[in-house]
This record gives structure tokens, C-alpha cells and sequence, in this order.
């Protein structure tokens, strides 16, 4: 594989976005001259993660990572260094130039080829869509009338239609250079394990409306397809109503939101996002109006799916099936979200109708009203637990219909949300709530004496320590960095002024200001972003720590030449400390009878006792 042009690397890292690259994974807000948000790696509640649009790095207090673009990508979505670099190259339009001079497809990634293949494919399903001779009006008709959507929304979301004569399309990828290996790990055809010659392949969607799944970054990464009519006798998944792709290297269903791209740009801060079951109703909910519509990947709503969500707000309008499975999936997710911290509503349409059904027929006009009737998880759980007209059993009778419920919310894990969820069942149930929570220990106990011995003496998970964050700063080193870090108009006074040899090289502080100033005396100096893009990736990771630690200094104009003389003045000062125990060390092993070195060295260390006053002073820019 052909390599990167490092002056293509060099210059997409000085113009990529690290504030919309970051937004793209959690929300963003500004906060002064940084912008913070939820940590893209693990789930939280306080957001930990800061981004510093200047230097074009960013840091997680949360798990002590940090960098540029490329190592948020390679982190994120775990890619090589190469694949991070044409994930961002692709994300902000940026054309890389390879070593070679070419752009084949041998030099780009395997990962890149396989969102290349699926972009054509889409695009391919598309106009076939609206332009195949065969089953073109009859799949647009299928599309209008029957399943009531405009054809603007079908452009919208790139709606496609996979021929039943699939002959052209293998064929065709093959001619624009992709490999047969690219080729077989789309998960887009089958035959790939059995049948060696490419060509006799079949597409997995024959004679299907196709839609594509794309990523939060709005990348087609799969398919899900919808039988027809005409979808072939001879198709193997012929009985399934959907078939979608399986997972392949682009496309994990534990992890894929479908429409997320588009949902958390529409749906306003305060909103929440609005969960239903199927990519069809997400479609629905988004061509009349409402905001944040989504669905998840697979057959359950996993934890991956809510973290990603929780990312971008803390609340969650489910808005499942209103038969026996979306009530049972609706179930199943409560724990989850309730571990996640997410404050989760419940709504059902009238009629039972599933989302889809309902507002092909009605706009949302009554959308806030609807909405606004959802009930809280823990009053949609009791009254799906509990039958209508339980109220006038005897409490004994409730408590044992209720311990459906214990499970659920002792998955929650942490007390405080236990203890809410109890109280508010409670008040749903018409329980009090001493006696809930009696009821709620006794399940506890019980569950706890039914556990095997084993498990009972299983060693419990360590406490994570806590995090101090912007740990306190303790070598001048990084308090200059943090200085040049934020006005790098003082670079060039700086290298002018401190000896490089007064630099502490001991600690990665140190080592970063040498190489910082280093470039600056040798007149390689262009700017703060350029500087930090030569360096080495540790240092470049140094660099993000620091320019994210708290700064105890002002950003006024006329406080930063004084505090650029302090910092010289602390340098000067510890030089001189430095050599005046090595002189006090000299003269202790010099000879008493040997005078004159004795009062030579005196002078030396008369004549630095006087420098001590002299410090270096920056000379402002």
C-alpha cells in the first residue's frame, strides 16, 4: 500500500476542524476560549472532555487520553494511523496526495475501500430507484402510494431499489479496481465463502427497496432492505419482511443508531431523542416534522446505543410498537437507561398503532400534545406490570404483582436511582413507600440467598481512584507552555531570552519547551498549530495534557508581559541555585591550604549572587 504524503498528513492536521471532528461524537459547548463536552470513550455524567481549537488538540480527564484529529479518530473508532487519516480527510472534503502520485484504490485502506463500495452501491440502488426500465415506476408507485412517502423524502435519505437482475453491478465495482477481498467483506452479496469466481455472486437484497444505514458522520455503512412482490423465489432470505447487512468491519448493530446523523442536528438542545423501532417509522417521524427521530441497529437496544445517545442529551422519549413486543422491548432497555442516567418517558399512539401507521395519516400538528402525555419510566413500568383495576386488591396482592419490577430497577446499580425509581413506583402503585422498599430488601435478600456459595465470595471490581482534574501545575517548564500555549506571540521573545540550557529535560514538559523553543531559535517558527503538528506523537499527547490543565494566569494583554518575566525570572533563578551548590560543593572539596582556588571560587559565587538580580526580561512583541 502506497503511503501518505507527510506534507498531505501535515496539512490536513492544520485544517481540520477539531471542534466539529469532536462534535461529531459528543456535543460540544463553548466555555470561554475552549469548548467541553461528555467523554467520547466511556459514559458519564459531567462532562470531562475539552477540545482547545487553537492548538487543535483536545484531552479526556476522564481516561487521561489526548491529541490531535487523527488520534481522536484512531481512538474513537479504533483505526490505524493511515485509516484516521483518510477518515478525516474524508470527512472535511480534503483531497490526500500519496507518495506514488496516484489515487488508486491500492492505496487506501481496507477500511476505506469499504465505505468507497458502499457509497457507489447507494448511489447505484438510488438511481436505479428512479430510473430502472424494468421495476423504476412500479418501485416509485410501491414508494408513493402504498407507503405514502414523497419522493423528496426518499432523496433525502437515498432510498434505493436493488434490481432483481443484479448482473451489473459486481461487474462494475470490479472495473473501478476494487478487490475481490474488498468485495467479499462488504457482506453484500453471497457465495463469498463457497464460489471462488466473483462474477457469480449474488446481491443479498435482490428485488429490494434498500435503505441505507449510514454513521454519525453520515457514512453509508450498511443496508437494511424491505421484500417486495418481486423479490426473487430463489432469494434465500425470501420469508424475512427485512434483511439487512450482517456485521462487517464498517457495521456493528450493537453500535449503529440508525439516523443519528441526522437527528441530533435537527432536534433542538433542550429536546430529547425520540426512539422507534424500525428505520421505516425513523423515516416517518422525520418527514412530518419531529425531531431526533432514531432506531437502533439489531434486535435490542443496547448499552453501546445509549451512550451514544446520552453523548448528546440526558433525555430519551421511547416511542416502541404498542404490541406485546414493543412493550417487552421497551422493558428490557428501562434498566439500561436508567444505569445511563438517562431520563427516559414513554409514549404510545392511540389505537396501538406503531409510529409509521399512524402519521401516514396524520401530521404532527398535535406532536407537543402527544408528547407532552408521556409517562415516566417508572409510572409506564408499574402500569405495564400491574393490570388496570389492581388498585382495589389487597396490598399483599399489589406487592407481588410489583416484583416484576425489583429486577428491572436493581440494575439500575447506583442507590440514589434505586431509591427514586422505588419511590415513584410507589406513588404509581398506590403503595407506600416504607412498604416498597420493605418489599424491595426482602427481594434482595432472597435473590442474594439463591446465589451458589461461588458467587457469593467472589472479590468485588476496585473502586476506580478519583480524578483530579488540571492537576495542579509544578515545574516552570509547564508553566510556560501553558503560557505559549494560549499566546504564541510570546515564542519567539521567549527563545530569544532563556538559554535552551536551562531547560529541564528530566520530565516530557521539559522535553516539549526544548523542542517548542528550539524551532523558534532555529527560525522554524510559523505558528502554533504548525509547531505542533512536528511534533512527535508523545510529545504531540504532552502538548494536549498541558494546553488542557487549568491556567493560574490572566489572558489580559497587559498581564502577560509581567508573567512572561516571572517565568524567565523562576528559570534564572533555579540556574543560578543549580550552580551555586555546585560551587559550594567545589570550594567543600577544595584543601583549606589551597588559598588561592578557595578565593577564586568566592569571587564566582559573589559574582552569581549578583546575576541573581539580573534576570532575562522578554521583550514584549
Amino acid at each position: 500500500m502506497a503511503r501518505i504524503s507527510r506534507r498531505s498528513i501535515d496539512e490536513l492536521r492544520q485544517r481540520a476542524d477539531i471542534v466539529a471532528l469532536a462534535g461529531d461524537y459528543t456535543q460540544m459547548k463553548q466555555r470561554g476560549r475552549d469548548w467541553w463536552g461528555l467523554s467520547p470513550f466511556k459514559s458519564e455524567k459531567s462532562p470531562s472532555f475539552k477540545v482547545n481549537p487553537e492548538t487543535g488538540l483536545w484531552y479526556c480527564f476522564s481516561t487521561q487520553q489526548g491529541g490531535d484529529a487523527f488520534k481522536l479518530v484512531m481512538n474513537r473508532e479504533g483505526l490505524d494511523f493511515p485509516e484516521s487519516i483518510e477518515r478525516v480527510a474524508t470527512r472535511f472534503g480534503f483531497k490526500l496526495e500519496y507518495e506514488s502520485g496516484g489515487d488508486g484504490k491500492s492505496e487506501k485502506s481496507f477500511r476505506g475501500q469499504l465505505l468507497e463500495i458502499h457509497e457507489l452501491v447507494a448511489d447505484y440502488w438510488r438511481r436505479c430507484f428512479l430510473e430502472d426500465p424494468v421495476h423504476g415506476e412500479w418501485i416509485r408507485e410501491f414508494w408513493t402510494q402504498k407507503r405514502k412517502f414523497s419522493l423528496e423524502i426518499a432523496d433525502d435519505f437515498g432510498i434505493g431499489f436493488a434490481p432483481v437482475d443484479d448482473s451489473r453491478l459486481i461487474p462494475g465495482l470490479i472495473k473501478k479496481g476494487y478487490t475481490k477481498e474488498a468485495l467479499a467483506q462488504t457482506g453484500l452479496f453471497f457465495g463469498v465463502d463457497r464460489v471462488p469466481d466473483p462474477l457469480r455472486w449474488r446481491c443479498r437484497f435482490r428485488g429490494r427497496l434498500v435503505i441505507p444505514i449510514r454513521d454519525i458522520q453520515g457514512r453509508v455503512i450498511a443496508f437494511t432492505a424491505r421484500t417486495l412482490d418481486i423479490t426473487p423465489q430463489d432469494d434465500p432470505s425470501r420469508e424475512a419482511k427485512y434483511v439487512n447487512s450482517p456485521e462487517t468491519e464498517l457495521f456493528k448493530k450493537s453500535r449503529t443508531v440508525f439516523n443519528i446523523d441526522r437527528a441530533r442536528m435537527t432536534r433542538k438542545e433542550t429536546e430529547p431523542f425520540v426512539l422507534v423501532e424500525g428505520q421505516l417509522d425513523a423515516i416517518r417521524c422525520h418527514s412530518v416534522g419531529i425531531p431526533g427521530a432514531i432506531a437502533a441497529q439489531g434486535t435490542a437496544v443496547t448499552e453501546e446505543h445509549l451512550q451514544q445517545l446520552r453523548r448528546f442529551t440526558q433525555r430519551l422519549l421511547v416511542f416502541l410498537d404498542a404490541d406485546a413486543a414493543g412493550q417487552k422491548a421497551a422493558l428490557r432497555l428501562l434498566p439500561i437507561g436508567l444505569r445511563e442516567g438517562l431520563d427516559i418517558r414513554f409514549l404510545s399512539l392511540p389505537g396501538g398503532k406503531d409510529p409509521d401507521e399512524y402519521f401516514s395519516t396524520h401530521d404532527a400538528a398535535n406532536w407537543g400534545e402527544l408528547a407532552a402525555g408521556a409517562r415516566s419510566a417508572m409510572q409506564f413500568c408499574v402500569q405495564s406490570l400491574v393490570p388496570e383495576g389492581s388498585a382495589s386488591l389487597p396490598l399483599a396482592r399489589r406487592l407481588t404483582l410489583l416484583e416484576a419490577i425489583f429486577p428491572i430497577v436493581e440494575q439500575a446499580g447506583a442507590e440514589e436511582v434505586v431509591r427514586e425509581a422505588l419511590n415513584e413506583a410507589a406513588r404509581h402503585a398506590g403503595i407506600g413507600i416504607r412498604e416498597m422498599h420493605m418489599a424491595y430488601e426482602r427481594h434482595r435478600a432472597q435473590t442474594l440467598a439463591q446465589r451458589p456459595a461461588a458467587q457469593l465470595g467472589e472479590p468485588q471490581e476496585p473502586a476506580l481512584p478519583t480524578l483530579v482534574k488540571g492537576g495542579g501545575l509544578t515545574t516552570p517548564e509547564e508553566d510556560l507552555i501553558l503560557l505559549l500555549l494560549r499566546h504564541d506571540s510570546y515564542f519567539i521573545p521567549i527563545a530569544q531570552s532563556l538559554p535552551l540550557e536551562w531547560i529541564d529535560q528530566s520530565g516530557r514538559g521539559g522535553q516539549l519547551l526544548m523542542t517548542l523553543l528550539n524551532e523558534a531559535v532555529n527560525g522554524h517558527f510559523s505558528g502554533l498549530r504548525e509547531a505542533i503538528n512536528a511534533l512527535d506523537d508523545d510529545l504531540r499527547s504532552e502538548a494536549a495534557r498541558l494546553s488542557a490543565e487549568s491556567y493560574a494566569g490572566l489572558d489580559q494583554e497587559k498581564d502577560l508581559h509581567p508573567r512572561a518575566n516571572t517565568l524567565l525570572k523562576a528559570f534564572h533563578s533555579r540556574h543560578v541555585q543549580t550552580l551555586m551548590r555546585s560551587l559550594d560543593s567545589r570550594i567543600a572539596s577544595t584543601p583549606p591550604e589551597d588559598v588561592v582556588r578557595l578565593n577564586a571560587l568566592q569571587s564566582e559565587k559573589i559574582a552569581l549572587r549578583k546575576s541573581h538580580a539580573l534576570p532575562p526580561t522578554v521583550i514584549q512583541p
